[in-house]
């Protein structure tokens, strides 16, 4: 065997040459390594020593952008900068700026409807462990499309099951890190059972989250319920929903809003069952191991949820009046 040894303008062509169906799906990635912005997928690339590649040595936000404007884009920055915090990871440049840069590819990208990935990592330099090898912070921003759950599903609801895989230790958990290795096994997981999501549970059985998404109960007594925020991520759309739902509170359509341990069995006994998350909003739960949850389709609450905030997204800032 005879390794060959590429030209720059080799290698160039051969990164054009290659493609796949999902690059169809990114429009627009700004790189701090480069500068600048490149609108071709095949050259939306991040340096091999990167801490991010070989280590999962960063932290990253998803952030949706509905009919132009940009959804919860505070929310996500503070946790992005939360988390960059508990993992001594300086941030390449400040929040304001990175929401201005966030805003700007949203509007080069030339799509409404996005999901705006933005990933801050300890940077290129070698490839230990060591983080002080690295030579400065990094930070990749790749604006994609945003691909919702099917229209049918917030009717008839999803199929959801109880993981395997054990959940992360509280202090990892609580940080939106770039080591996703648990949370690809639990999608695997779910694909490989032909469900929906499959959810984990804590050694002391408590329910902690999904492979991206978080999920709440309306307890058989009407009263919403998200978990303990011990051992999960505190997801920015469930926050936002709980805060919405205090309108159903004043309606009557809840009794009451509450953050607390939740069992299996309160899954089982639960009036309705919702994932939330980024791309999905609030998404009813139909069945839980097989077993019907509540009426077996989307239930009233997840419906008035949901409506809620569809509003609220409404009123998200825009990235069309940002000149590029």
């Amino acid at each position: 065997m005879s390794l060959a040894v590429l030209s720059p303008e080799q290698i160039q062509a051969k990164l054009l040459e290659k493609k796949y169906p999902a690059q169809e799906t990114y429009y627009a990635m700004y790189s701090t390594w480069w500068g600048g912005v490149v609108k071709n997928p095949s050259l939306m690339m991040v340096p091999i020593d990167d801490h991010l590649v070989h280590r999962g040595d960063g932290v990253f936000e998803a952030i949706k952008v509905v009919d132009g404007r940009v959804f919860l884009i505070d929310e996500h920055l503070a946790r992005l900068a939360k988390s960059a915090e508990l993992l001594s990871l300086a941030l390449p440049m400040s929040i304001a700026e990175i929401k201005r840069t966030c805003l700007e590819l949203s509007a080069i990208s030339g799509q409404q409807n996005l999901i705006l990935r933005l990933y801050i990592s300890r940077g290129p330099g070698g490839f230990t462990t060591n983080p002080y090898e690295s030579v400065s912070s990094q930070m990749y921003l790749v604006a994609t499309t945003l691909k919702p759950m099917p229209a049918e599903k917030y009717e008839v609801g999803v199929a959801c099951g109880k993981s395997e895989i054990p959940p992360k230790d509280p202090w990892f958990a609580r940080i939106k890190s770039c080591n996703y290795l648990q949370n690809v096994l639990m999608k695997k997981e779910s694909v490989d059972r032909k469900l929906d999501f499959t959810v984990s549970f804590d050694a002391q059985g408590n329910l902690t989250e999904s492979s991206t998404e978080n999920i709440v109960i309306l307890d058989k007594n009407g009263i919403l319920v998200r978990p303990t925020l011990n051992q999960i991520l505190k997801g920015t759309t469930m926050m936002r929903s709980f805060e919405l739902a205090e309108a159903l509170v004043k309606s009557g359509d809840i009794k009451a809003i509450e953050e607390r341990n939740i069992s299996e069995q309160d899954i089982y006994a639960a009036k309705e069952v919702m994932m939330i998350g980024t791309t999905l909003d609030v998404l009813p739960v139909s069945s839980f191991e097989g077993k019907k949850i509540g009426p077996g389709i989307a239930g009233p609450v997840a419906k008035k949820l949901l409506a809620l905030l569809k509003e609220d997204i409404k009123k998200g800032p825009t990235s069309t009046a940002v000149p590029y």
